[in-house]
């Protein structure tokens, strides 16, 4: 099982978040309704068995945002590993990766 979380480096106004989530088309993925409350990060959180097409449809859609940075953190719950993607305009500006060691 995989775990994806987006979120949006700075803080957006209500109506911005709620035209993030549909514009990164989030909608189709998270099994809540998404509700912005106050300026706050855009988040959002899905569990799936393939993240790379879903990954791949986020970075391209923030080509529609391009003044906004996201931070995508992609968890792979079998490996415990986790990579973190700034992604801008499109494109993945930085990846990171971790993982977990239990001692």
């Amino acid at each position: 099982m995989k775990v994806l979380t987006i979120k949006s480096e700075n803080l957006l106004e209500e109506k911005m978040q709620t035209d993030v989530h549909y514009i990164l088309g989030m909608e189709h993925y998270t099994d809540y309704v998404f509700k912005a409350r106050g300026d706050r990060q855009y988040s959002a959180t899905i569990v799936l068995d393939d993240t790379a097409p879903v990954l791949e449809k986020i970075i391209g859609a923030t080509r529609e945002l391009p003044d906004l940075l996201f931070i995508i953190d992609d968890l792979d719950m079998e490996k415990n590993s986790i990579d973190r993607f700034h992604v801008r305009d499109g494109q993945v500006k930085e990846k990171l990766r971790s993982e977990w060691k239990w001692d």
